[in-house]
């Protein structure tokens, strides 16, 4: 079925991140009316975006583009 999986259908991650980081996470997610692993759930998605786009910059020839949906800046 496609789409987002029914709740504890999906195996949870647990970290630990500073006190700070949580606090400042958890208010801003409160303002946004957001729950905290929906916007965990964002970064982590932009985060393997942003690396994928890198590593294909890395790996690709000098001049010519990484494949197309890899790139910020779109052929026109």
């Amino acid at each position: 079925m496609a789409g987002r999986p029914a709740t504890g259908q999906t195996p949870p991650i647990s970290f630990r991140p500073p006190v700070a980081l949580r606090e400042e996470l958890d208010e801003l997610a409160e303002a946004l009316g957001r729950d905290r692993s929906d916007v965990l759930i964002e970064a982590v998605h932009d985060w393997v975006k942003k690396k994928r786009r890198e590593r294909a910059t890395v790996d690709t020839p000098e001049g010519s583009r990484p494949p197309h949906g890899e790139s910020d800046n779109p052929p026109k």
